[in-house]
């Protein structure tokens, strides 16, 4: 019973910490936001947050986790209805943007700063694993550049990470679904050619 009520403890620590970053991206720049910010608004002690995390790059990759969760399912839903291998492999995408639309005054802050490099890499080698994992058993080798797998992955998601960055990056950002359509146009000829 203990270990429940401290793990639940932790959980609420964890998200307040959380909503109290992402409330703060709302109102400012992440460059300035300091930890003390964090702490003041999720009202948690110093102590407590690097008990935690090393520092507000952390907390924010951590929030990566509930994405990446969300991305899975729209995955794993796409899987079941899927018109053909490609869509199967890009799957994710539509969640993807529409997630970046619903939170835009959070992304846009992220844009072009610190966070957007710390976030980044992680986001791009996140979307590579749903790409690998999917891809892998349909991914057609040989033929007249033998192109690797791993190659393959992180080009389309670079692809996307690309796309993503540059409609992020608009004044007025094209809708979800049309941004969707138009990283689909720029993939599937390179998905088709590489996809049994």
């Amino acid at each position: 019973m203990v270990g429940n009520t401290q793990d639940r403890r932790i959980q609420k620590t964890r998200a307040a910490l959380h909503e109290a970053l992402i409330s703060l991206m709302r109102e400012r720049p992440y460059e300035s936001i300091m930890v003390k910010n964090i702490l003041d608004r999720a009202n948690v002690g110093r102590s407590t947050f690097y008990m935690h995390y090393r520092d507000k790059d952390e907390l924010l990759i951590e929030g990566l986790q509930h994405l990446q969760a969300h991305l899975q399912q729209a995955q794993d839903e796409t899987r079941l209805t899927a018109k053909n291998n490609c869509d199967r492999v890009i799957g994710f995408s539509l969640a993807m943007f529409e997630h970046a639309h619903e939170h835009q005054d959070v992304y846009k802050t992220l844009v072009g700063g610190q966070a957007w490099v710390v976030i980044g890499g992680h986001m791009e080698e996140m979307l590579v694993q749903i790409i690998k994992k999917e891809a892998k058993p349909i991914f057609k080798k040989g033929g007249q550049a033998d192109v690797p797998f791993e190659l393959f992955t992180h080009t389309v998601g670079s692809a996307f990470w690309a796309v993503m960055t540059w409609w992020l990056d608009q004044e007025a950002p094209l809708p979800p679904t049309r941004i969707n359509a138009i990283f689909r146009d720029l993939i599937i000829p390179t998905l088709a050619s590489k996809l049994v």
